[in-house]
């Protein structure tokens, strides 16, 4: 079983394996911007362990896979100067490459690294299947909430802090000006995000909101309204009734989320 030490254990190679692309990198903020984001995600699982009283070995495991889930990223931009995975490839398959090369879990049991290395590769996948193992489907929805609590609060902090070297984060796309109505409307409809939408920032502003119907676990929902962070993502796009009426929708549905008993282990 998973204990405290191995986790440690991983953060430390993690640091030793990301060192080297920041001290590379002329422009050092887009790796280290990825160091934090790992270890605010290590935290927020960690929160939503404890929100779901789960056991030392399960949070560990929790743990691990978050300090391991974005190494894919440093490869990516190192090579493709990007973060979108269309315009490269799949971080969360490159992740897993880099996770078996660089030897980070190989102090683990064969079911652990497994386990961590599956939960992985589906972080990034549009939704889970419903015939995930019961140990999977547990880890890989805590580390897909807990990975949308920070895309969360970086988005909330680019948006209310826009700075032109930092067009990256939201992949470099165009403010158009416009309301994108066909994706809110979809939202609305389906109550699902569809990337193909996502081809202007203002479609983007749409999609990253719309991430709340992917949430689990009721501390993950009152985690993001403590952030506010869906007025702050609309707000940006011109005002319209559709807007406001998906803005309506998806605080709902994360009080809704965040009062209920829904999501537990």
């Amino acid at each position: 079983m998973m204990t405290h030490d191995d986790f440690l254990k991983i953060e430390k190679q993690f640091y030793a394996y990301t060192r080297p692309f920041v001290d590379r990198a002329e422009d050092p903020y887009p790796f280290v911007l990825k160091q934090e984001h790992t270890a605010r995600v290590c935290r927020a699982v960690e929160m939503l362990c404890q929100s779901l009283d789960l056991d030392g070995p399960k949070t560990a495991r929790a743990c691990a896979a978050a300090m391991v889930h974005d190494m894919g990223r440093f490869p990516q931009f190192a090579v493709f100067h990007t973060y979108s995975d269309a315009r490269s490839k799949n971080h969360a398959a490159l992740g897993c490459r880099e996770i078996v090369r660089s030897n980070i879990l190989s102090h683990l049991s064969v079911t652990d690294r497994q386990l961590i290395l599956r939960a992985v590769a589906l972080h990034n996948r549009p939704r889970l299947c419903a015939t995930l193992g019961r140990d999977l489907n547990l880890l890989a929805r805590l580390l897909r909430d807990a990975d949308k609590i920070d895309i969360f609060n970086i988005m909330k902090d680019h948006y209310l802090n826009p700075d032109s070297r930092h067009g990256f984060i939201t992949y470099d796309l165009h403010d158009d000006g416009k309301i994108p109505r066909a994706a809110a409307q979809a939202l609305l409809e389906t109550r699902q995000n569809d990337l193909s939408y996502v081809d202007t920032l203002n479609n983007m502003r749409v999609f990253q909101a719309g991430m709340v119907y992917d949430l689990n676990f009721p501390a993950a929902a009152a985690a993001i309204l403590d952030l506010e962070v869906i007025p702050v993502l609309l707000d940006g796009i011109p005002p319209s009734d559709l807007i406001t009426r998906l803005a309506q929708a998806l605080l709902d549905h994360l009080k809704s989320l965040a009062s209920s008993n829904h999501g537990k282990h």
